[in-house]
C-alpha cells in the first residue's frame, strides 16, 4: 500500500509551531544605576579647613549641600551644622524635624 498524502499535510503545521514556540525570551534591562558616591566617614585635617574656610560664604547651608560640596556623608554633615553654629559662623533659617536651614551670619554693625 502506498504511503497517505495526508501525513505530509500534517507535518507542516508542527513546523510552523515549533518555530512560534522557540521565540527568543525577553531580556530584562538591569536598569539605572547611579554612580557610587565616595563620601569621607570620619574627620581629617584637609576636611576641617575646608569646611572652616569655605561653608561660612555660601548664601545657604543645608547637611546635603556640604554633603554634596565637601564630600561626607550626611551624619558629618549634620555635625559640621552643628559644630558652625555653636562658633558663630553660621545662623539657623528654618527648623524642622526633616530639614535645618542655615545662612551665614552677618555681622550688623550698626
Amino acid at each position: 500500500m502506498p504511503a497517505k498524502k495526508a501525513d505530509a499535510k500534517k507535518a507542516a503545521p508542527k513546523k510552523g509551531a515549533a518555530k512560534g514556540g522557540k521565540a527568543k525570551k525577553k531580556k530584562w534591562s538591569k536598569g539605572k544605576t547611579r554612580e557610587q558616591l565616595n563620601n569621607a566617614v570620619m574627620w581629617d585635617k584637609n576636611l576641617v579647613d575646608k569646611l572652616e574656610k569655605d561653608t561660612p560664604k555660601y548664601k545657604v547651608i543645608t547637611t546635603a549641600i556640604l554633603s554634596e560640596r565637601l564630600k561626607i556623608n550626611g551624619s558629618l554633615a549634620r555635625q559640621a551644622l552643628f559644630y558652625l553654629e555653636g562658633k558663630g559662623v553660621i545662623k539657623e533659617v528654618s527648623f524642622s524635624s526633616k530639614i535645618r536651614v542655615y545662612t551665614r551670619a552677618v555681622n550688623e554693625e550698626e
